[in-house]
């Protein structure tokens, strides 16, 4: 096990003997999860395109997205086999749920007030190193769907009372937030209530990205509407710096069908049929009738598969065939960029990301606990010390850097040196480096760190100064160890 989670382990069985039931059962659930990959979830406003984006990243079209009792319910996706579903009932018990041509069904055969959560095990690769946890949505028209979204990623109900779950902060470590078009207040709330949640460290910005989905439909209809959304995306970053790192546009419908084989040759010749049809007349093709030869049923299909812009941009790219329609769609959707960001962001730091959201619900359970409250704090706050979990602090200071100095130019250093990676990595030396290289390098920062907190002007970029200088220490330690 990667040291990180082995320390929180560790943790878990100090404190678990101090804590009542209850806490003892959050200890337990902590210490067996903490080495699992990352649970992000996935949230956002109603119809704003969470499930297609789901479904892009799995490669899968097994997320509903017409509405129904599975789009009411938190399903989780995470890598397993055989591949299934699951009921997770309130009360413990599991019941299979039949998938239907590798799709979960509309309905679930259980009353839905009965089901915690659905839970998808499928043989993604994408799969391995996250679990994505897809909710029902913000502002949906019942009050029971938006406080399932609300108790799955911040343990708590709407009104700020504990989940029955009692490990508080939810069962994410990280948020994707989807983003339809500039954000709405209950978005802005929702935001705040996860910074708040996470705990004592204060982080949202180092472990929530945003995607402004639908890119596609952006602009007046003349221009690209990508460059309009790459634009909106970037106002919306700078406008909730302190609640996500980053924001980038995407068209997950583009990206669904790209990544999930509906495009096959026939489609891209019924496209390359309409090529010298002008696009205001394919708009009226309700009203009148196309020219012959064009398969009318089958571009009907491509429209509800790939949208306007999709279609009448798309069959200028497919002259060669399915593969060329496929890698331009793959392309122009954003979808890479997504993953990008998931790795710079979020994948790189998931042990650190992990680690503190664990000491977050351990403190919290200490709280509630009729036992020694005192003493279980105090082994969280020796282990939040342990050299081991050095890369939470390394968490904190970023985000206290982002919310007050976003372009220090330690930002990016601080950045680099928190990605779980390897040492001379950290460093930007080669894999290959000598012990004695990484250990002077090393040291040669940590004094240029500490001479930057010394004469820092913002408590954030002192802060950062000192946690980067030890950062560097621990670095120069080991190799030289």
């Amino acid at each position: 096990m990667h040291p990180v989670p082995a320390r929180i382990a560790r943790l878990c069985d100090e404190v678990a003997p101090l804590l009542d039931e209850a806490g003892r059962q959050t200890a337990a659930t902590i210490r067996d999860t903490v080495g699992e990959p990352l649970r992000l979830a996935v949230v956002g406003r109603v119809k704003a395109g969470k499930s297609t984006l789901v479904n892009a990243l799995v490669g899968r079209r097994i997320a509903p997205t017409a509405a129904g009792e599975c789009t009411r319910t938190v399903t989780w996706y995470r890598y397993g086999a055989p591949e299934r579903a699951e009921l997770h009932l309130h009360d413990g018990t599991r019941r299979d749920l039949p998938l239907h041509d590798g799709r979960l069904p509309e309905t679930l055969g259980t009353p839905a007030e009965d089901v915690a959560r659905i839970v998808v095990h499928l043989q993604a690769a994408a799969l391995r190193d996250k679990t994505l946890i897809d909710t029902p949505g913000l502002a949906t028209l019942t009050g029971e769907n938006e406080d399932a979204t609300r108790k799955a990623v911040l343990g708590v109900s709407p009104d700020g009372s504990e989940a029955a779950s009692r490990y508080a902060a939810g069962q994410a470590d990280a948020v994707l937030f989807v983003f339809r078009e500039a954000e709405r207040q209950d978005e802005v709330e929702f935001l705040r209530q996860f910074r708040s949640a996470t705990g004592e460290l204060g982080a949202s910005a180092v472990n929530a990205i945003g995607v402004l989905s639908q890119a596609d439909l952006f602009g007046d209809g003349g221009a690209d509407p990508f460059a309009a959304a790459d634009a909106a995306a970037a106002r919306l970053a700078g406008a909730r710096a302190a609640d996500v790192s980053a924001v980038v546009a995407a068209a997950g419908l583009l990206a669904e069908t790209a990544r999930t084989g509906l495009i096959r040759e026939g489609d891209a010749r019924v496209l390359a049929a309409t090529t010298g049809v002008p696009d205001q007349r394919l708009r009226l093709r309700h009203r009148l009738p196309l020219p012959d030869g064009i398969d009318v049923a089958a571009l009907e299909r491509l429209y509800t598969a790939l949208g306007v812009h999709g279609v009448h941009e798309g069959r200028r790219h497919c002259a060669t065939g399915a593969h060329q329609l496929v890698n331009w769609l793959e392309t122009v959707s954003g979808l890479g960029r997504v993953e990008d960001l998931l790795r710079r962001s979020l994948l790189c730091r998931a042990h650190a990301l992990k680690a503190m959201r664990a000491m977050a619900v351990l403190t919290r359970a200490a709280d509630a606990s009729e036992a020694d409250t005192g003493a279980v704090l105090a082994l969280i706050e020796q282990a939040r010390l342990d050299p081991v979990l050095h890369p939470v602090r390394e968490l904190r200071a970023l985000r206290n850097l982002v919310a007050e100095a976003p372009t220090s130019p330690l930002r990016v250093e601080l950045e680099q040196v928190a990605a779980d990676s390897s040492d001379p990595d950290r460093l930007g030396l080669a894999e290959t480096a000598a012990a004695g290289d990484i250990a002077g390098e090393a040291r040669r920062r940590a004094a240029a760190a500490q001479s930057q907190a010394a004469f820092a002007l913002l408590p954030a970029e002192a802060e950062a100064g000192r946690v980067l200088a030890r950062s560097y220490q621990l670095i120069a330690r080991r190799a030289e160890s």
